[in-house]
């Protein structure tokens, strides 16, 4: 992930709520409920929690996400990430010592 270009940061500190549009690379340190719709990346950090319904093109999760996810490209799930809610995805990657619990359609 040192490689790539992160756009915007939502800090350790930082709770919102709402609905986010965007085109490029965000990550998500702190706590977010509600919609997210991009065409870029999402990146949940190990310290973030969303609850939300996700439309995304790349997803990359390390902390928790609770709610359902469409993901155009890719779903990864890292060490110790957490996932509950159904998912559509055409690849997905599940890391040992992740959980989800929900349905995949691929």
């Amino acid at each position: 992930m040192s490689n790539e270009s992160i756009d915007t940061v939502i800090g350790e500190d930082i709770s919102f709520r709402g609905s986010l549009i965007y085109s490029n690379t965000l990550k998500i340190n702190g706590n977010f409920k509600g919609t997210i719709q991009t065409t870029g990346k999402l990146i949940i950090g190990e310290s973030g929690e969303v609850e939300a319904d996700l439309e995304v093109g790349v997803l990359l999760v390390e902390g928790k996400v609770k709610g359902n996810v469409n993901a155009k490209e890719k779903i990864e799930l890292k060490k110790p990430s957490e996932l509950i809610g159904d998912i559509k995805t055409p690849t997905l990657e599940v890391q040992s010592g992740s959980k989800f619990l929900g349905n995949c359609s691929m």
